[in-house]
């Protein structure tokens, strides 16, 4: 298979709403169409749209727009490369490789054949099955979760990927080798391993809990093309259908999420550092999560990891609660009768966020102490200072320090407003919609194109070329000349594909872009009629144009020959009014 065809192939098989819908919540909003809050700038009211029958998204504020592999570029931070390698291991598309450099789908492999090796390890260790038996872990959660063991020995893994092909070059660089002075070894001995998946439920990394004293306890694979911790959240494949629901309980400890899944809290996602990050916000966002339960530790790293987490920027988009938990971690409570019932009593006392910010903030303070207090402003003040005008939490935090505070209403609002005052307004942006009239036809006639089926392109760019004459330097003179020539040499897409990459990349691209989202659907025997329509009135406005420019110089110079001309011009455009108005 060429590679246009594998991204022709792609296409077909994956569908761009639902490709979509894993990081945006839709709605239906008309025939095959969909809106939601635009994942690449902030927005209270939706304003991107996704046409699943032209196979494009666009947004309406921020001007973000295009085709499938152009969404999974930007929501990714990938190359076309990158987003082609990952949208054709999901769609079960072959790309034909140049070459055999280790790429993503190279990579996939090796964790692949690095999960068998570790599942084979934990068969025939008793040790590492006596440990997990201790932690309370059954059978189902242990196949579950893919849990296996890494052998003590420095080669094992090494010998067995040499064994299917694998060089220690790619173990290298997919994290599960590691190399000193020349020599390659396992990254991973004597330890729990912990398969980590990405949101499509693809091994991407490995987590190892050492089994004997080996430091660090927990040992993460390195970052690698495929794996940034800060991306993936452990057991989120496994909480999906939970945490459409609407809730989503956040734990530190891998064991621990394990632990509440078996326990019956199957909307629990660990994280693999320390709070919860703006990436990983947006995985529980994508699966229309409401209420966010952080169940951190205990101890002070666990607290503060739970403000750290309370002041994302995407922190807003949710109810956040802390849990107040009964034992060290989640995972003790495994060991308890009675622990499912514990936690779900943890879950109903746990404290909204207004309240938990100012427990924190009034930690080891007297607050009958006027420093003392004016700490617990500070503390606070930057969560008070919203942007929102309606931010429920603000809101409520200005109402608790009016109360414990002994501030009036009136004295906060000044010391506010004091500091908003010595803050710069946010640039406005820039306004993208052009105001000129035979630009936005010309883009009418570029959309109307480029909605056709790549086999009837070619006939309608020669038609419209024939009947329409865009001066020189003109958007649509640029497009005909590349729709003429067709897509360069090595281009992996269609012609039409090429096409809108490369005029959204205009200045007027954005506006491309949504006239492309607002065309109607036409059906095929009424296309010839609107694309004449579209076409004369294009022609009228550029008769117009240039009616304009002959009065001004008939003001400044008058002769007969330019008054002949304009005559002329009025009778072209009558005769285009007729056209569109007959049709």
């Amino acid at each position: 298979m060429e590679r246009a065809q594998a991204v022709e192939a792609i296409k077909r098989r994956l569908s761009l709403k639902e490709v979509v819908s894993r990081y945006v919540a839709l709605k239906p909003a008309g025939r095959g169409r969909w809106k939601g809050l635009c994942p690449f700038h902030q927005e209270k009211t939706p304003s991107f749209y996704v046409d699943e029958e032209n196979g494009l998204f666009h947004c309406f504020g921020c001007k973000a727009g295009g085709d499938l592999f152009a969404f999974v570029e930007r929501i990714e931070g990938l190359d076309f490369m990158g987003a082609l390698e990952r949208l054709a291991e999901e769609a079960g598309v072959e790309i034909p490789q140049a070459g055999a450099p280790a790429k993503r789908r190279e990579l996939l492999d090796v964790l692949k054949l690095s999960q068998e090796y570790f599942l084979e390890g934990l068969k025939a260790s008793l040790e590492a099955q006596e440990y997990l038996q201790r932690r309370g872990l059954s059978p189902e959660s242990l196949a579950r979760f893919g849990l296996g063991y890494a052998p003590a020995r420095g080669d094992g893994l090494l010998t067995y990927l040499s064994r299917h092909g694998i060089s220690p070059e790619e173990g290298l660089k997919a994290g599960v080798l590691a190399e000193k002075d020349g020599r390659f070894y396992d990254r991973f001995r004597n330890r729990i391993t912990f398969p980590i998946k990405d949101h499509l439920g693809r091994i991407v990394a490995f987590t190892g809990r050492a089994l004997g004293e080996e430091t660090p306890k927990y040992l993460n694979s390195p970052e690698t093309p495929l794996f940034r911790k800060r991306e993936v959240l452990f057991a989120y494949p496994e909480a999906k259908a939970k945490l459409r629901e609407g809730r989503a309980i956040v734990v530190e400890g891998l064991f621990d999420a394990i632990a509440l899944h078996q326990m019956g809290f199957a909307e629990a996602v660990a994280v693999l550092g320390s709070g919860l990050s703006e990436e990983q916000a947006r995985l529980l966002e994508m699966q229309e999560v409401r209420e966010v339960y952080l169940a951190f530790d205990a101890d002070e790293a666990g607290q503060k990891a739970t403000l750290q987490s309370l002041d994302l920027a995407l922190a807003r988009r949710f109810l956040f609660y802390a849990v107040r938990l009964p034992s060290k971690d989640p995972g003790d409570l495994l060991l308890l009768p009675e622990g499912p019932a514990l936690f779900q009593k943890a879950l109903e006392e746990a404290l909204p966020e207004v309240e938990f910010r100012f427990q924190e903030a009034t930690r080891n303070l007297d607050l009958t102490r006027p420093e003392h207090k004016r700490k617990v402003l500070e503390a606070l003040t930057p969560r008070m200072l919203s942007p929102e005008p309606f931010d429920p939490v603000a809101d409520r935090l200005k109402a608790l320090v009016v109360e414990r505070l002994g501030l009036s209403p009136r004295q906060l609002e000044d010391y506010l407003a004091s500091l908003k005052r010595g803050r710069r307004p946010p640039p406005q942006p820039p306004k993208a919609e052009p105001q000129n009239r035979v630009l936005l036809l010309e883009l009418d006639v570029m959309a109307l194109l480029l909605s056709l089926p790549e086999e009837r392109l070619a006939e309608w760019v020669h038609h419209t070329a024939l009947h329409v004459w865009p001066p020189e330097g003109s958007l649509l003179s640029e497009f005909l000349e590349l729709a003429g020539r067709g897509q360069p040499q090595g281009y992996l897409g269609s012609r039409r594909d090429y096409l809108r990459q490369v005029l959204s990349r205009k200045e007027a691209g954005g506006i491309l872009l949504e006239r492309l989202m607002l065309v109607p659907s036409v059906d095929e025997p009424r296309f010839p009629e609107l694309l004449e329509k579209t076409l004369a009135r294009l022609r009228e406005a550029y008769y117009l144009e240039r009616r304009a420019k002959l009065k001004e110089e008939l003001n400044r110079n008058p002769s007969m020959e330019i008054l002949r001309e304009i005559q002329e011009l009025d009778q072209a455009i009558e005769a285009e009014r007729r056209i569109y108005r007959k049709l």
